[in-house]
């Protein structure tokens, strides 16, 4: 993976920045409306930032996506009002989940090094992970394994916030809570509450880059005794009430 920095590439502004990369199941599970959905979350998410200026100049976002093999479908790059999103399809049966992640972290870590090379600050990435399965594929166990470490690693010295984020009926939820140290449970949403959850991460990142909410408020979450994960309404119900 290249390094290669374009001053272009970060702007004019020297706002400290949010670097966030979506890391994001294609697998054939995911096909028909899921996709479709995640899609139009993502959309909307891009619509959130770009309405206001101050957002836009200090978000940077990348999205990576895992199936039959990891892509980089857009890259971090200056957020501009005509920025569009490329259309993301679904049509493999594999999930390298942890491929996609040590990715992802990759380029993160290019982004920092960016960052600092441009004497730009920045606040702790985040790392939004949405899949519907488990990992599958080659060596994919031992891939996630080394994910999960990296991941826990950066967490753990406040160099990272992750959003594991389990879709449907089918996730190894006890696998995909390994990913965060600091998440009680992965958070649960149906392919309908897309919407609800991009506009979520609009919100915290605009509250992030303007007033400067604390990490905590997107860790710290109640969850019910009988639950395997954390319920999207709950989860949105109470940052709402830390950040009040």
């Amino acid at each position: 993976m290249s390094e290669n920095f374009s001053a272009s590439d970060f702007g004019n502004s020297t706002k400290r920045r949010l670097p966030i990369c979506f890391c994001l199941d294609t697998s054939g599970s995911m096909m028909g409306n899921p996709i479709k959905q995640l899609n139009q979350g993502l959309a909307n998410f891009l619509a959130s930032i770009k309405a206001n200026d101050d957002t836009r100049s200090a978000t940077d976002i990348s999205i990576i996506t895992f199936g039959s093999s990891v892509e980089i479908v857009m890259p971090f790059g200056k957020i501009s009002k005509d920025k569009t999103l490329p259309e993301i399809s679904a049509s493999t049966t594999l999930t390298p989940i942890g491929e996609g992640v040590l990715t992802a972290l990759e380029l993160l870590d290019m982004r920092k090094k960016g960052y600092k090379e441009m004497g730009i600050k920045y606040y702790q990435p985040w790392l939004v992970v949405i899949t519907d399965g488990a990992p599958q594929g080659p060596n994919a166990m031992a891939n996630y394994e080394t994910a999960v470490k990296a991941c826990n690693e950066l967490e753990q010295n406040d160099k990272l916030v992750v959003f594991n984020i389990g879709v449907g009926n089918g996730v190894d939820f006890d696998l995909l809570k390994k990913l965060s140290v600091k998440r009680p449970e992965p958070i649960s949403v149906n392919s309908a509450d897309f919407g609800k959850l991009f506009e979520f991460l609009g919100s915290s990142s605009s509250s992030v880059v303007s007033s400067g909410m604390n990490d905590d408020a997107l860790y710290n979450i109640s969850t019910e005794p009988e639950g395997e994960s954390v319920g999207v309404d709950d989860f949105f119900s109470f940052v709402e009430e830390e950040g009040q």
